[in-house]
């Protein structure tokens, strides 16, 4: 009877811990999502959770440490992203992959991220955007640095006139339009009477920014 006390007792200690750890990890998201990263600290995590500071550094480590957490359930680092990019390169062989084919890939990924399971639709689309107009780089999850740098690679074999630091300005301009689409900061409103009739949700704008993304990635090097 004694052991079996002490196995309930333990049992329900590490459901605690558990539940404990998913209600940090759910703050963190939701504060994140709202706030930025830079504008949340670890004691509002920890006040929105209900938990002690000390227990977010016992799960998760650092601040930095539960963002990549958060980044990573967000954006599914599990390696499928990283295989079908590698994928698409051995398809590619020796010729370079086109513009178009990159460019697509992106919003592709982009709308397939947008649709997960995991975490609603509108969660993604404002941390992608929170991530774009943060100040400074210590936000950036790794798992996105690895995949940005294997489109600025595919564009450097794609474009090979172009110069790499012109390169890098196009992506900027790239990577922010699609987080501006993504993050629902809707200007239509601007145009006034001159709205397009022409649908736009999130997928017919995303898609359609794709010849506007490789005609700009395509001109000719600025002078």
């Amino acid at each position: 009877m004694p052991n079996e006390t002490l196995k309930s007792d333990r049992t329900a200690e590490a459901r605690t811990r558990g539940d404990a750890k998913e209600r940090i990890f759910a703050a963190a998201e939701k504060l994140f999502t709202e706030q930025g990263y830079a504008a949340t600290s670890m004691r509002m995590i920890a006040s929105a959770a209900g938990v002690p500071l000390a227990s977010i550094n016992y799960h998760f480590g650092s601040k930095r440490d539960l963002m990549e957490s958060v980044y990573q359930r967000v954006l599914g680092a599990d390696g499928t992203r990283s295989g079908y990019l590698a994928k698409l390169e051995r398809e590619a062989v020796e010729a370079p992959l086109s513009v178009t084919r990159i460019v697509e890939t992106f919003v592709e990924s982009t709308l397939r991220l947008s649709r997960k399971d995991t975490v609603s639709g509108a969660v993604f689309k404002q941390l992608i955007g929170r991530a774009y107009f943060e100040p400074g780089d210590d936000f950036i999850p790794e798992e996105y640095v690895r995949i940005m740098d294997w489109y600025r690679k595919a564009l450097m074999r794609a474009l090979p006139a172009l110069p790499e630091d012109e390169l890098l300005r196009r992506m900027y301009f790239f990577v922010g339009i699609v987080a501006y689409v993504m993050a629902g900061r809707d200007v239509m409103h601007l145009l006034g009477r001159c709205s397009p009739a022409s649908r736009n949700d999130l997928e017919s704008l995303l898609r359609a920014l794709v010849p506007f993304i490789v005609g700009g990635l395509e001109a000719p090097p600025s002078a």
